[in-house]
């Protein structure tokens, strides 16, 4: 039997909303559980989970509570949702002695010093948050997404006069003098300055070069659309500006989508006069051929292992070559894992991995469907229900408002990854696992329950290829996450772009 209860004209937050679900999911005779505020995403993936809003009047601002149980109690566990609502059973009875600041001010009167502001609330209120923010000369990290344009650019400018940085809005990752804000590896410190106008393409770069080795001191996150013409690449260019200053970073890296031409243009100019060498690593872009000091990448994988080789002082067309005899060897452990017949259906959290990854399927595949996609023709009408080889991105607005981004919780993923595997016409499963601070505290072990469900319902006729971004000195240690899938059956790649072709050489 469902419920669906709806309380008017509440709020309350994305992760207080998840408490609440996960511990009713405990409760013997529980079935499925959601609490959600009605934006009209959430309505759309309630519906698409099996519960019946049919006919209600649903406004963004109230919240909906649906479960999902046996008959006899269902009564008794929507009155445990409003009971944990109001006093969660996780929170301590504790009195803290320690004074919280409810204000700018009051925080800066604790932290005169502090030059950075970190604003993670709703997208309405987050661009004059910021604006206070600068206006108290402070740098601001925007990890808010669902700013307008009109407010991103207007924020930009005055940051501009004022000699401050504004990275973002929905700048998911940064790192400054080695300290990581945001969702961010605990990789080493070196030599190598960021400038990313993506987040997760920030943290694979990041790993990619933990893993050769090098550290990386600043990541200056810009915000996605911070590269576009409208905006004109302000927060990239006084970043590089910024790196380009500094005496300890010897190499600066650009990571992201392909930039707008003017841009791009302004970005190489000024890189070009820099006294600096550079790895331009836009992911797709038409850029070719070195021109030393600065060099070319359209890869991921390729943009660290070209860095790394700079950073060393080693020839960075070897590094290729190395890379290159790896994706060779893909072929022979695809071999070994045996054909499957069907379609590729990608489910991601990181939007530049779901990009990388779309990037080399359509080379190997042809036209890869997805509600982010390379081109606007294969965009999904529906992004719950998948076409043809497809690919998601479930870290794009439609699926984060009011709910939690799919780094902090994939327990929505996992469902789909189900519904997914259930279709006769699927036969390999793609995905990633994000690991480091702000991330689940075990994204591994949501994603492998779903696996085991599925390989009990239809055996061994899908796949599941994986690659987990994180190190060892990650909170979730990432040869614990490895092991979990692995146990499991998931086929595990040592990066992105080497899991998207390794999924595309298992499929017939």
């Amino acid at each position: 039997m469902q419920r669906v209860e709806v309380v008017r004209g509440v709020y309350y937050d994305s992760v207080s909303l998840m408490r609440v679900a996960q511990e009713l999911t405990k409760i013997d005779g529980v079935i499925d559980a959601t609490l959600n505020m009605a934006t009209e995403a959430n309505i759309k993936i309630m519906s698409a989970a099996g519960f019946d809003l049919s006919g209600l009047d649903l406004r963004p601002s109230d919240l909906v509570i649906a479960v999902k149980a046996n008959e006899e109690i269902i009564d008794e566990i929507i009155a445990k949702a409003k009971e944990y609502l109001s006093n969660p059973p996780w929170k301590t009875t504790e009195i803290s002695q320690q004074y919280f600041p409810k204000s700018l001010n009051g925080a800066l009167s604790m932290l005169p010093e502090a030059n950075l502001a970190l604003i993670s609330i709703a997208g309405q209120y987050a661009g004059d948050e910021a604006m206070e923010c600068l206006n108290k000369g402070l740098h601001v990290m925007l990890y808010s997404d669902n700013v307008s344009l009109e407010k991103e650019i207007e924020l930009k400018n005055i940051a501009k006069e004022k000699g401050l940085l504004v990275m973002g809005p929905d700048c998911g990752t940064a790192v400054i003098k080695g300290i990581g804000l945001g969702f961010a590896n605990a990789c080493p410190v070196g030599p190598v300055g960021m400038v990313a106008a993506a987040g997760t393409g920030l943290q694979e770069v990041h790993v990619q070069l933990a893993h050769r080795g090098i550290g990386v001191l600043h990541a200056i996150g810009t915000g996605g659309r911070d590269v576009k013409e409208a905006v004109g690449g302000i927060t990239s260019l006084m970043g590089i500006e910024a790196l380009l200053e500094s005496d300890d970073v010897k190499v600066i890296v650009m990571v992201g989508k392909p930039p707008a031409a003017e841009v791009e243009k302004k970005i190489f100019q000024r890189l070009a006069s820099g006294n600096k060498p550079a790895v331009l690593g836009y992911i797709g872009g038409e850029l070719e051929g070195d021109r030393p000091p600065i060099y070319f990448c359209k890869e991921l994988e390729e943009t660290a292992a070209v860095t790394a080789a700079v950073v060393n002082g080693t020839d960075p067309d070897l590094a290729r070559k190395d890379l290159n005899l790896k994706y060779e060897h893909l072929k022979e452990l695809a071999s070994h894992f045996g054909k499957r017949k069907g379609y590729l259906r990608g489910l991601y959290s990181g939007g530049t991995l779901c990009y990388e990854a779309q990037l080399v399927a359509s080379k190997l595949l042809g036209p890869i469907y997805s509600n982010a996609p390379l081109d606007e023709r294969y965009k999904l009408p529906d992004s719950l229900k998948s076409i043809g080889n497809c690919m998601v991105d479930y870290g794009e607005d439609e699926f984060t408002q009011g709910r939690l981004h799919p780094m902090m919780d994939s327990s929505f993923r996992a469902k789909r990854m189900i519904e997914e595997a259930k279709e006769n016409e699927v036969g390999v499963i793609l995905f990633d696992c994000v690991l480091g601070y702000g991330c689940h505290e075990s994204p591994a072990e949501q994603l492998a329950s779903a696996i085991s469900q599925v390989k009990r319902e239809v055996g061994d006729r899908v796949i599941f290829v994986g690659y987990v971004c994180g190190v060892e000195a990650d909170p979730q240690i990432a040869s614990s996450q490895r092991k979990i899938l692995e146990d499991v059956g998931v086929v595990l790649a040592d990066s992105n772009a080497q899991a998207a072709r390794l999924a595309c050489m298992l499929l017939q």
